[in-house]
């Protein structure tokens, strides 16, 4: 009786981690499989906890989040690994006939019945142990059939992960050089009269953060890939962009404003974007991050509507808003690291527009 349990026990492991794999790298919209999913969250919300708490080499804490990333991106296979063999060998360890000695047919132990499952999953082939009678042949061939199967849906798995992990650092890279953070997003794009370069970048970036927004249900684990470098960050880029299109949409005079027709398809990509990860990943938290000002583009003479004007339209946001916060914090990120501009290059008096270089 205790050997039938164990081979139920097995089969019932097998089966969940089939279901799982097939979740993982088959489904689009998903979010993952069942196991994978809960312990690659669990794992970042506990190193994640620990990094917002790290109040000294944040640094070195960024690069322990980087270091992360790339073992959650491993963990679904090591978790199917450790599971299809652990279910395997409890069905051959379900009667002592399932597996013995190649040559004088002795029963094996424990051990050897381990070390027996594992090379028929992984080699395909038959060592000096073998299994007795026509049953345990055909549970044996079976198995090699699911390590085969193994092996393909991890291989078709990983390599769709690595671009989509490339795909967002490109798609970061080309917002941090228009700006790492909304103002200097803006001002950099203002040429004395309009945004009209701007236009190009927007209608480049919209295709990208529409496979962006497909990208993350597709392979959840992309959204653990966390890179210590600002420029190649998704979660503080991405915000950053939305704040700006909330600048130039509500608080630039109208006429100065870029063209709609380029504006509102990239808002619209970013809104799917988010409402991709609410339903599937992150729940807005209650905290609203501070408002945008409209003070440097004053500075730098962009003509600007009232600032009580623009708190209205900007409190109409406040539920967009607080769900870039959590995508910015549940990448390791703060706010701080969204609104935070550097000098902004080449502009030596402020008071003179962009055409006065």
């Amino acid at each position: 009786m205790t050997g039938l349990w164990l081979g139920f026990l097995g089969l019932a492991i097998i089966s969940v981690t089939v279901f799982d794999v097939l979740s993982t790298t088959l489904s689009i919209s998903g979010g993952g499989g069942p196991i994978t999913a809960r312990v690659a969250t669990g794992l970042w919300n506990l190193v994640l906890k620990q990094h917002h708490s790290c109040r000294r080499d944040r640094q070195a804490s960024h690069r322990r989040l980087t270091k992360l990333g790339y073992g959650i991106a491993l963990s679904p296979i090591v978790i199917w690994l450790g599971l299809i063999w652990m279910g395997w060998t409890l069905i051959f360890s379900a009667t002592p006939e399932a597996v013995a000695n190649a040559e004088t047919e002795v029963p094996a132990d424990i051990w050897t019945r381990i070390y027996f499952t594992g090379y028929t999953l992984f080699t395909l082939g038959l060592g000096d142990y073998k299994p007795l009678g026509p049953f345990w042949q055909i549970v044996t061939a079976i198995a090699a059939l699911n390590g085969f199967f193994f092996v393909t849906f991890s291989i078709s798995y990983l390599i769709p992960v690595v671009s989509a992990a490339t795909a967002q650092q490109q798609l970061s890279s080309y917002i941090s050089t228009l700006g790492k953070s909304a103002d200097e997003i803006v001002v950099k794009a203002w040429n004395g009269k309009d945004f009209g370069a701007l236009t190009q970048h927007f209608i480049a970036l919209t295709p990208m953060l529409t496979l962006h927004a497909q990208l993350y249900p597709a392979y959840p684990v992309v959204r653990f890939f966390h890179s210590d470098r600002r420029s190649y960050a998704a979660a503080p880029s991405i915000a950053a962009l939305d704040e700006a299109l909330t600048l130039l949409e509500f608080g630039v005079k109208p006429e100065c404003r870029p063209d709609a027709v380029a504006l509102y398809p990239l808002r619209q990509a970013i809104s799917e974007l988010i409402e991709t990860l609410r339903f599937t990943f992150i729940e807005p938290g209650k905290q609203l991050p501070p408002s945008p000002s409209l003070h440097q583009l004053r500075k730098y003479g962009i003509p600007t509507i009232s600032d009580q004007v623009f708190n209205l339209a900007v409190q109409d946001l406040a539920k967009r808003r607080q769900l870039l916060l959590t995508l910015v914090c549940h990448d390791g990120w703060c706010w701080d690291d969204v609104t935070a501009s550097e000098a902004i290059p080449y502009v030596r008096n402020p008071k003179v527009s962009p055409q006065g270089w």
